[in-house]
Parts: C-alpha cells; sequence; structure tokens
C-alpha cells in the first residue's frame, strides 16, 4: 500500500479476499526485506491498473474462482492386495475451493467503482539481494 485505505476497503471481506484489503504498506515491507537481512531492496510501483480487477467478470482482484464445470476423474483398476501393497483412496485429497459466491465479485467491483485503488494501492516490483555469508 502507498497508504492507508479508506475504512470501507480496510474492512471489506470482498477487499481481503481480492487481495487489497490484506496488504500491507510498501515502506512496512521494505522494512521487513531490510530486517531480514536483504540490502539494496528497491520497491517499484509497476504501474498497473489495479482498477482494471472491477472490469473482469466472475474475478475477485488476484484470485479466480474455479472452473464451474470440472472433468470427472476416470477411476483407477482395482489393485491387487498381493501385487500393489499401496491402496487406493476413494475420495481425492486436493479439490478445488467452491467458487467464490457472485456477491463476493459484485462488492468488490462496487467498492473499486467507489475508490481509486490505484491512489492506495500498488502492484509492485520487488528487487533486493541478500548478502553472501561467506559460509558454504
Amino acid at each position: 500500500l502507498k497508504h492507508e485505505l479508506p475504512q470501507a476497503l480496510a474492512n471489506s471481506l470482498a477487499a481481503y479476499v481480492g487481495c487489497i484489503a490484506g496488504a500491507i504498506r510498501i515502506e512496512d515491507y521494505r522494512n521487513g526485506l531490510l530486517a531480514a537481512g536483504f540490502e539494496h531492496v528497491e520497491i517499484v510501483d509497476s504501474g498497473k491498473d489495479l482498477n482494471a480487477y472491477a472490469k473482469v467478470e466472475n474475478q475477485a482482484a488476484c484470485c479466480s474462482p474455479v472452473m464451474e464445470a470440472a472433468t470427472p476423474i476416470p477411476e483407477a483398476p482395482p489393485a491387487s492386495s498381493s501385487a500393489d501393497p499401496l491402496q487406493v483412496i476413494e475420495a481425492p485429497c486436493c479439490t478445488p475451493a467452491p467458487s467464490t459466491p457472485a456477491s463476493l465479485h459484485d462488492e468488490l467491483a462496487s467498492l473499486l467503482s467507489q475508490y481509486d485503488i490505484n491512489a492506495a494501492a500498488a502492484s509492485v516490483k520487488v528487487y533486493a539481494v541478500k548478502p553472501s555469508t561467506g559460509v558454504r
């Protein structure tokens, strides 16, 4: 963030999910990198128009929803217990998160139409060097 967000944005769940309300100030980020031992820290505003996120249908800033219809995964053939010691798990371990309700996207689009997010936030490029400790 270039400076603090307006309260409506800072307190909005839609702005948080949209990677805006949870952002930290650029100077705090720079100080954190310096405290971690980085040198020659440069944080450059990329000049991207963050208001463009309000124009993207069914997306909330950096986080796009999962596809509505997924192709079913074919079932694996049954394994012989003597030939293969691994067991087939019936339920997938990693399923996509459910898509974000349209109302969340609508709320973010509404907030971004009320505020010029480019005035308070930025998409940045970070350059820094971690010095060698001399130990190999």
